[in-house]
């Protein structure tokens, strides 16, 4: 993969004015001008049949026209990538499986899978697509991405990287359908494998082959309970002409270089594995997903430095990898950057995106680190749909967990409540104990806050733990909001961490009563 790094108007255009790209005058894409609002999505297939008849004929034979012709039981309509029957040609054509379509047709757990791939869960129009994964799944459970191809004089959305959008908005009674002229291939594969089997990535791969890392790559994986989970995280990949420009030619240079001597190529200890581990940062962020500045926890000994602006850019001043000289204006590349269009390649696990110069461990400076709780999957997941979300089961949770009453309730977006941080807080009531498994964080000095509700009479009195150390004194939650804003930060202390690592917060009740938790916060001494 050649190195393509986009200019600042083109990012600009990716991340800020991403709806403007229905208005472009010379795009190939076509609005979705039908008269189509008294049609449902099945019946519209049903209507054009002759234009869609591949994948009508998928519907028919997959059991999709009764879903199709239904409204979404979550309330949230569907969205249709319909490829056209040039694509699904196309597809036939280059697929060494499947000899025509009707071998495809015959094949009915591929063809279910492939069909349902290709309906998202909710209602979308092109103008609230991310430059990233959409919002909510595939029926399949899957997540799709949308890139952006941007050419001299037209720009276009394209499905995981690789089906351009060439008719948008079909508005029907349940949802929208957007044309595509290529057929979404399944995602099967995980991250480790995409780089494997993808020409151009041999040194990355085999890095985090011997390193031992492939092991931790899979779809799935183990939590310290022994609860089997989906394996989540984020991929920042060399190609190997990056590698090669600086004068790694092959793994074994990259070995010569890293490797610490004495140690098994597979330590955790060892200068290779930490390179690699390097690479992949905990939970999946697409590049919509990157906001203002801040560390990211790698697998490695440190996190990465990441600032998303104008630019998202990697460690910044770590190095000075070259110089760009634009008219009178000379700007030193101090940073690793990425390549943007060819990012956001989807796999099971997560995104993997392409950065610029190769990326060594590096210590940035500590930040302000606030935790709201989205690490976990089960918040994460409910925090996409304003809601009131009651859990019953700790089980459900990767690091939350609680004892003493019967239900921990997640709000998202309630109305009277607005003011916590990104609208959304935990709640428990009673006497509890609430435990959380914070992320890791770099080692120093640490202010810690909390925020919640403080309005109340009728909230929680409380002391709070981290790793078992007592901070500070009691918390009584019932004053220090006000009218405007019920909320209010409780300072508990100051601590030292000592490495870089995950640590548990626990929050005990003195005195009975609500807790709306709104997060938790380490600002550096």
């Amino acid at each position: 993969m050649p190195a393509i790094s986009l200019n600042k108007v083109a990012f600009i255009l990716l991340i800020v004015g991403i709806s403007a790209l229905t208005s472009c005058d010379k795009s190939p894409a076509q609005t979705g001008f039908f008269d189509e609002n008294t049609l449902s999505i099945a019946a519209f297939l049903e209507e054009n049949k002759e234009e869609y008849s591949r994948f009508w004929e998928l519907v028919q034979a997959t059991g999709l026209y009764h879903t199709l012709n239904a409204y979404n039981p979550l309330g949230n309509g569907f969205t249709l990538f319909l490829p056209t029957d040039e694509a699904f040609d196309r597809y036939i054509l280059q697929n060494d499986k499947y000899s025509d379509f009707k071998s495809l047709q015959d094949d009915h757990d591929f063809a279910r899978l492939l069909s349902r791939y290709h309906l998202v869960n909710q209602s979308l129009l092109t103008n609230e697509f991310p430059y990233g994964a959409l919002p909510d799944t595939t029926a399949t459970g899957d997540y799709l991405s949308i890139g952006i191809e941007v050419m001299e004089d037209t720009s276009l959305y394209k499905v995981n990287n690789t089906a351009p959008v060439i008719i948008y908005d079909i508005e029907t009674t349940n949802g929208f359908i957007h044309v595509i002229n290529e057929v979404l291939e399944p995602i099967t594969f995980n991250s480790f494998e995409w780089l494997k089997n993808k020409e151009g990535y041999s040194i990355l791969s085999q890095a985090f082959e011997l390193s031992g890392l492939k092991d931790t790559m899979g779809i799935f994986r183990h939590t310290p309970s022994g609860q089997l989970i989906k394996n989540g995280y984020t991929v920042l990949a060399e190609h190997d002409s990056v590698f090669q420009r600086n004068g790694i030619q092959s793994i074994d240079d990259l070995i010569d270089i890293y490797h610490t001597p004495g140690l098994d190529l597979d330590d955790p200890e060892g200068g290779l594995y930490q390179f690699a581990a390097y690479h992949m940062i905990e939970g999946r962020y697409f590049l919509d997903a990157f906001e203002g500045s801040s560390n990211y926890n790698s697998y490695a000994v440190y996190p990465l430095f990441i600032s998303a602006g104008l630019d998202i850019i990697i460690n910044p001043g770590v190095d000075t990898f070259g110089i760009e000289i634009s008219g009178t204006d000379t700007v030193l590349i101090n940073y690793v950057g990425l390549n943007y269009q060819e990012s956001n390649v989807n796999t099971k696990n997560g995104p993997i995106h392409f950065i610029t110069e190769i990326m060594e461990l590096y210590q940035p400076n500590r930040s302000v680190r606030i935790f709201q709780f989205l690490e976990d999957p089960k918040i994460l997941e409910s925090s996409k749909t304003t809601g009131t979300y009651e859990f019953v089961d700790p089980n459900l949770f990767e690091l939350i967990w609680w004892e003493g009453p019967e239900e921990l309730i997640y709000v998202k977006g309630s109305g009277s409540d607005n003011s916590a941080n990104q609208r959304d807080y935990i709640e428990l009531e009673g006497f509890f104990r609430f435990s959380y498994t914070m992320p890791k964080i770099m080692p120093g000095r640490y202010e810690v806050e909390i925020r919640t509700d403080a309005l109340g009479g009728n909230n929680a009195t409380i002391q709070v733990k981290i790793d078992r150390k007592r901070m500070g004194g009691n918390v009584n939650l019932t004053s220090g909001g006000n009218n405007n804003n019920p909320y209010h930060n409780f300072g508990i202390g100051i601590l030292e961490f000592t490495r870089y690592e995950e640590h548990i917060i626990e929050i005990n009740t003195l005195i009975p009563g609500i807790m709306k938790l709104d997060y938790i916060r380490f600002i550096p001494e």
